[in-house]
């Protein structure tokens, strides 16, 4: 058996084998463009393998290991893997990566989720953080808002 040559070759294993399974949407989460549309994965595939590996005691340092284990990994992650994920174009996951890394932390799941829903939020113009707009009131020596 020979060593994989490139250590994201593993995680290239586990997602062909499940890449058809993926809910891909037709349209970006953020903007609905339906170009370059990609598949974001809230929770890292590469960590949440590198963790199954260790944690179960099996070896992923072949083709052969990996894909032997691959079903057992589906299994184990199916949520994580297929179910939690959003669709997103080419420059939304860009611009989410640039701001939680080549391979978020699992602990930043939630909030990459958050992050879609407040750019999502913004370009329909939905923003929570509208400044607040209501006219303020004379009454006595303080002012309040109506």
């Amino acid at each position: 058996m020979a060593k994989n040559t490139n250590k994201r070759v593993a995680t290239k294993h586990i997602r062909d084998g499940i890449k058809s399974k993926y809910p891909k949407g037709c349209e970006c989460a953020i903007c609905g463009t339906d170009q370059d549309l990609e598949y974001h994965h809230y929770h890292t595939l590469s960590i949440l393998l590198k963790d199954y590996s260790r944690t179960n005691n099996i070896p992923i340092d072949t083709d052969e290991q990996v894909l032997a284990m691959r079903d057992a990994f589906y299994e184990a992650y199916w949520d994580e893997v297929v179910t939690d994920g959003v669709t997103l174009c080419a420059m939304h996951h860009k611009k989410l990566h640039k701001i939680y890394g080549r391979e978020p932390s699992l602990t930043t799941a939630r909030k990459q989720e958050n992050w879609v829903k407040k750019f999502k939020d913004r370009e329909s113009g939905k923003d929570s953080h509208q400044p607040n707009t209501r006219e303020p009131v004379e009454s006595g020596r303080f002012s309040r808002h109506i």
